[in-house]
């Protein structure tokens, strides 16, 4: 339990440290504006999944145990807001620009000489159409929404549920922090009228 937890706490502050400005302005200190804009995201998002191979090693190494199992026919309810989850991060990821949210078309822009453009690296401009116009982090609602949706729960399950919503829950803060510094008035406007994680109804 103890490798499962601080392999995750890992993973969260170097994921969050290749995040933040003051190290993506020693990044561009060190290897040039051009550099940056063409190699970071990808080099950004090898990281992520890098660390994160140490929390998937103990979570399968990890004894489990269940705690509830959904029963027919709630488990069909519980499958198709499962499905829903999958569906809209599919969409939160294709909506962001996939090849640009994992860095692939910054790498193409740069090595073929063209402008990679500005913004936080996840494309040239600010995302607020599709599921981005109803809230400010899609990709972390329809996550948790999966993970807590489960309906076959085990102890190793709700561990990673709760250990991931947490992290996104702090992250959106600490992105948002980023974006308005990226961004400025633009996503201030966009934050004032737009929720977090679930859209207004009113």
């Amino acid at each position: 339990m103890t490798g499962l937890i601080l392999s995750f706490l890992f993973f969260a502050v170097l994921h969050s440290i290749t995040a933040a400005q003051w190290f993506k302005d020693r990044v561009v200190g060190l290897f040039g504006l051009g550099v940056y804009k063409g190699f970071y995201r990808l080099f950004y998002s090898a990281v992520s999944v890098l660390t994160l191979l140490p929390f998937v090693y103990f979570y399968f190494q990890l004894p489990d145990q269940p705690l509830y199992t959904i029963p027919f026919p709630w488990l069909w309810l519980f499958a198709l807001v499962q499905m829903a989850g999958l569906l809209g991060l599919v969409l939160s990821v294709l909506q962001s620009g996939a090849l640009a949210f994992v860095g692939i078309s910054q790498l193409i822009d740069y090595m073929s000489g063209r402008d990679v453009g500005q913004g936080s690296g996840l494309g040239e401009t600010l995302v607020v159409h599709g599921l981005y116009r109803y809230m400010r982090h899609p990709l972390y609602t329809f996550s948790m929404l999966l993970l807590w949706a489960n309906p076959w729960m085990t102890r190793n399950n709700l561990i990673l549920t709760i250990l991931i919503s947490a992290y996104f829950i702090i992250g959106s803060y600490i992105e948002e922090n980023r974006l308005t510094s990226d961004f400025g008035e633009s996503y201030s406007r966009y934050k004032g009228t737009v929720a977090r994680f679930v859209p207004y109804i009113w």
